[in-house]
């Protein structure tokens, strides 16, 4: 068994045993239109544009950055980026990043749909965002 196969294999039971949330609970209308299948797919598969460390932070440090870094992706016409909270190894309890990542994202009318990012980006460890502009 390769490292890849050990981390897929870890993943898998830790959402077995309900240790995973799911992210992607904030529900952002979906593409609609006579492409909404391919445009979809193109978020899905485009690589972040922008990614915010939060490393170091305190939640409340991580949720001001959040704000800030929304609405700049926003000004500057990004529609997808990545939030880098770590999965919370190192913190007493739960993941406080984590959940301040997802205290801010469901509170920002800034952000659409989001979700744990894929393991090359980072796991659970990190959350990618469909960003939302100002007339979206």
């Amino acid at each position: 068994m390769d490292f890849g196969e050990i981390l897929n294999e870890w993943e898998r039971i830790k959402r077995g045993r309900g240790d995973e949330r799911d992210l992607s609970a904030k529900d952002a209308p979906e593409p609609t239109g006579p492409d909404a299948a391919g445009e979809a797919r193109r978020l899905r598969e485009m690589r972040p544009q922008a990614s915010l460390d939060l490393h170091g932070m305190t939640a409340r440090e991580a949720e001001d950055a959040i704000g800030a870094f929304l609405r700049d992706s926003a000004r500057r016409g990004l529609e997808k980026v990545l939030i880098i909270h770590g999965k919370g190894n190192h913190s007493d309890g739960a993941p406080v990043l984590r959940a301040a990542t997802r205290r801010a994202l469901e509170s920002s009318q800034l952000a659409g749909r989001f979700g744990s990012a894929d393991r090359s980006e980072g796991g659970t460890g990190a959350t990618w965002v469909l960003v939302r502009g100002p007339a979206r």
